[in-house]
């Protein structure tokens, strides 16, 4: 008998749904759907299209139950996650009340009034989590401001907003509420005290569902659209993506930093209990919960994301430069700059930090690390393959150094780097991380996100008795197709 599990997984940059089947023969993983993700301007706020990005799921999860049963298996189970902090507000019968607002159209004023309730060292102790204005705290501050809070309107993350529009089911996962700024260590649930001063209504949030519970199945609408037989389990498997990712290829018993390097790069280790120390603040570091309850310590920064904004405002120059006509392509303008970047000529003087809070929100990404690399290093002409040729490296000194605080603040010592996300892809990246840290990369799993959530669909479906045990028969299945690109 073969059993299939379908993951959602949506990115802050494109979504995919991906088929993995165990059986006889071990595992196979199959991506069925893929679909870009593609902000839109409402009313002249950078929203998520959330009616597009869930009609694509839907085909996606059609595929899936169509793919699976070709291969004479069936979906067995179907979970959701995604980027955090961002939510949708929607009403008893789980529609919108107003459009989903994009994390980068936050604003730093909210955050400076919260100071006047809270200050950040004091939510820090109680949420671990690093001070940001996208943060859904001050999202929900801004939301409650505008008169939007009002009862029966409950805030659902996106993968949670996902699975209510699955089953009909309210509820928040605890990894993805984890990244919120609203969940307290103490007792791993929604803190009473920070809402109350954020003014925060508590009707405002769901209750808190643990990882791996089922939330449901899936209603019989959506059941009849994805042409399923009869309605399918839809688990809550680490709804934050980067606790999925992490649940793929780590335990709290390794040896090994992890960075897993996307549209954002996180960059840390599994801890037994958060680090809430002033340091760790200081560093900005955050701690989120992890699939297995421990503690996520990471470093956000600034990842692929850098790479993919200089190319799109290079490959739109390159369009409206009639001597470059047929040459803007942004696939094949990466693969060139790429090239170029590793060439000998394309070095550069010194790094940026990737951590810098206004990579995350400009609009001229080209422009800003310029003027970043400028205020540390002095006048300089960056050509395009020397700016890519600074991304890379600076993303490598940037792990290097959140790598070597994490062993400062936890008292680990790593002995090896694993490496997952799309940056892994880019074997230039790979070997400059190496290079940085002085310790060697072992590249995973590039889809390692799905794969951590089907891990957890598989134990809560009862197919296997732990994390470990599905992560095993996965490595050995999948050590053949990972491709040999560890730098020692």
């Amino acid at each position: 008998m073969k059993t299939s599990f379908a993951a959602v997984d949506l990115g802050a940059a494109s979504g995919r749904v991906v088929l993995g089947t165990f059986g006889p023969s071990g595992f196979t993983l199959k991506e069925v759907h893929r679909f870009t993700n593609t902000p839109v301007t409402i009313d002249g706020v950078l929203c998520w299209d959330v009616d597009y990005l869930f009609d694509q799921t839907l085909t996606g999860l059609t595929l899936a139950v169509k793919s699976a049963a070709t291969d004479g298996s069936h979906l067995s189970g179907i979970a959701v996650d995604s980027w955090g902090v961002d939510y949708g507000l929607v009403d008893e019968s789980s529609v919108l009340v107003a459009p989903m607002r994009h994390y980068r159209a936050t604003t730093e004023l909210v955050v400076q009034q919260s100071h006047e309730q809270v200050s950040e060292r004091e939510a820090y102790a109680i949420t671990g989590i690093t001070e940001l204005a996208m943060n859904t705290c001050f999202q929900l501050i801004r939301d409650a401001e505008q008169g939007l809070l009002r009862p029966g309107v409950t805030a659902l993350l996106t993968p949670d907003l996902w699975t209510a529009w699955l089953t009909g089911v309210h509820g928040a996962e605890r990894t993805i509420a984890s990244t919120t700024g609203l969940i307290a260590w103490a007792n791993l649930d929604w803190s009473d005290g920070l809402m109350e001063l954020y003014g925060i209504p508590r009707f405002t949030v769901a209750p808190i569902a643990d990882t791996g519970s089922q939330a449901g199945v899936t209603l019989p609408s959506i059941t009849e659209r994805i042409g399923a037989s009869a309605p399918i389990p839809v688990y809550r498997a680490p709804a934050h993506d980067t606790a999925s990712a992490f649940a793929a290829v780590t335990s709290i018993e390794s040896d090994a930093a992890v960075i897993s390097c996307g549209t954002w790069a996180l960059v840390g280790c599994l801890t037994a209990k958060p680090i809430l120390s002033e340091a760790a603040e200081n560093a900005r570091f955050t701690n989120e919960v992890a699939a297995d309850g421990s503690a996520l310590l990471v470093r956000n920064l600034s990842g692929t994301w850098i790479l993919e904004a200089c190319l799109r405002i290079w490959s739109l120059e390159d369009k409206n430069d009639n001597r470059k006509q047929g040459e803007s392509d942004p696939s094949a303008l990466r693969a060139h700059l790429l090239a170029e970047a590793a060439q000998d000529s394309a070095r550069v003087d010194g790094t940026i930090d990737c951590g810098d809070p206004t990579l995350i929100s400009t609009k001229d990404m080209p422009a800003e690390l310029m003027r970043l690399y400028r205020s540390e290093h002095g006048a300089a002409e960056l050509t395009r393959p020397r700016m890519v040729r600074l991304i890379l490296e600076s993303l490598a000194k940037s792990f290097s150094i959140t790598i070597n605080k994490t062993m400062e603040l936890t008292g680990k010592s790593f002995d090896e780097v694993i490496m997952i996300g799309g940056g892994s892809r880019i074997d230039q990246l790979v070997a400059l991380t190496a290079q940085a840290t002085g310790l060697p990369v072992r590249v995973r799993h590039q889809e390692a996100t799905s794969i951590g959530n089907i891990c957890v669909q598989a134990v809560s479906a009862g197919l296997f008795d732990s994390l470990g045990a599905a992560r095993a028969v996965i490595d050995e299945t999948q050590a053949e197709i990972i491709k040999d690109r560890n730098h020692p």
